[in-house]
């Protein structure tokens, strides 16, 4: 049983642009993968359920700007996993949690 789950949501208003959201609340079922490594044309690809995403440099070929943005997102996926871990620390420490 999967304690995780996926949305997608898409949100209009009248004379306004189509809004797209996606809110993976993953677990073991997500898949995460970078394929293209090496090839020349990379990518990052989360997938869970019947949602995915996929995050690939712009097209034309791979610029500064790319690798700056992918940094960026890099950064932002290993403060969230500090955070993570911080939480999971605190919890295990008060006794409300479970270590893996």
């Amino acid at each position: 049983m999967s304690d995780g789950y996926t949305y997608t949501t898409l949100s209009s208003r009248p004379g306004e642009p189509v809004q797209v959201g996606v809110s993976f609340h993953l677990d073991g079922q997500a898949w995460i993968a970078a394929p293209g490594i090496g090839s020349g044309e990379p990518h990052l690809t989360i997938s869970h359920g019947d949602v995915w995403v996929r995050i690939c440099p712009s097209p034309g070929g791979v610029t500064a700007q790319d690798a700056r943005i992918a940094r960026n997102l890099a950064d932002k996926a290993a403060a969230y996993a500090t955070e993570l871990d911080r939480l999971c620390a605190a919890k295990d420490a008060d006794g409300s949690g479970t270590t893996a």
